[in-house]
């Protein structure tokens, strides 16, 4: 996650690279903005898609 200025934060996703934009002011608002539509954000940040299919292969 890095801080886009005045703009707000961009997101990144560690496997496919997708990326998520939040206009918003601080890092921990960003966060929960991007968590609230479906991102992980931790120690390795993946968009909804790749979060999805990591959980399908581990409860299959």
């Amino acid at each position: 996650m890095r801080s886009t200025g005045r703009r707000g934060w961009t997101v990144r996703c560690d496997l496919c690279e997708h990326t998520f934009a939040a206009a918003v002011a601080s890092r921990a608002q960003a966060v929960a903005f991007a968590e609230s539509t479906g991102w992980i954000v931790g120690e390795r940040t993946w968009c909804p898609m790749c979060a999805a299919a990591h959980t399908a292969r581990r409860t299959a």
